[in-house]
């Protein structure tokens, strides 16, 4: 969703990003009407290596057999969709691969029950219950790059092939608490991508490289067109993905304002 202290990497609880013409919201912590969902506790990241599991947990196989791997935004991730419980997820991955996890809430203030999937080296997912029941899914976080939409959207898909997919959007500027996320879809496009929360950030070595053209489209306030040529040399990709299960109202939040000078 992209990437900063860790304060600022997760949005705040009144403030969900869902995108409007929205491409996706958040149910649990509340954010911009036309802003992306931003996934819980690790907003505004860069990707992230799945966890190491300790010794005494580590996997016996390095697949899981008729593994689904599509992402059918609004419905599920693979096999889980709203109605999957921690049970099922025993059943579908296999009690070896699932541990015990916290998820945050904004700014650390909300802490949900979580259960990481593992699924090999970089490769895991996570859910983020309601409760400790763990009944009902509210997000699950993809970390794996071979979930992937119909549509071809996942892990690691450059801006430019999103650009391709979604048409024209925005991005909110880098590196702060609502930043690096997806916003903005067309309304033709945003029910296709309902509860899908997209984030983007820049490859660590170009964003070196190229200073002036992060600078550029960094910071609060700064929203620029996918279009913008200062984010070509930054190898802009996707970074952050989540489904939020649409079971929760929508709540309706203000658009990111620029800073007055």
């Amino acid at each position: 969703m992209i990437f900063s202290d860790r304060s600022r990497l997760v949005c705040r609880l009144t403030k969900i990003a869902i995108i409007t013409g929205s491409l996706c919201w958040n149910p649990v912590l509340p954010g911009s009407g036309d802003a992306v969902g931003v996934e819980i506790g690790l907003a505004n990241t860069p990707t992230t290596p799945a966890p190491i599991l300790p010794q005494s947990q580590k996997l016996t196989s390095p697949k899981v057999p008729a593994l689904d791997t599509s992402i059918v935004p609004g419905k599920r991730v693979g096999a889980i969709t709203p109605k999957t419980t921690y049970a099922d997820l025993v059943k579908i991955f296999g009690k070896q691969r699932l541990t015990s996890k916290k998820v945050y809430g904004a700014e650390g203030l909300v802490v949900f029950p979580g259960t990481l999937i593992t699924l090999g080296k970089n490769r895991s997912l996570t859910v983020a219950w309601k409760d400790a029941k763990q009944l009902q899914p509210l997000q699950v976080i993809i970390a794996d790059p071979t979930f992937k939409t119909a549509s071809g959207i996942g892990m690691g898909t450059s801006l430019a092939k999103l650009r391709q997919i979604l048409g024209e959007f925005k991005i909110t500027g880098l590196g702060w608490d609502y930043g690096n996320q997806v916003i903005g879809l067309s309304p033709a496009i945003q029910p296709q991508y309902t509860g899908l929360s997209i984030g983007v950030d820049a490859d660590r070595i170009a964003a070196k490289q190229f200073p002036k053209d992060y600078r550029a489209v960094s910071g609060d306030g700064v929203t620029p067109a996918a279009s913008d040529p200062h984010w070509k040399p930054l190898k802009m990709h996707v970074s952050t993905l989540s489904l939020y299960f649409p079971q929760n109202p929508l709540p309706k939040v203000e658009q990111p304002q620029k800073k007055k000078p």
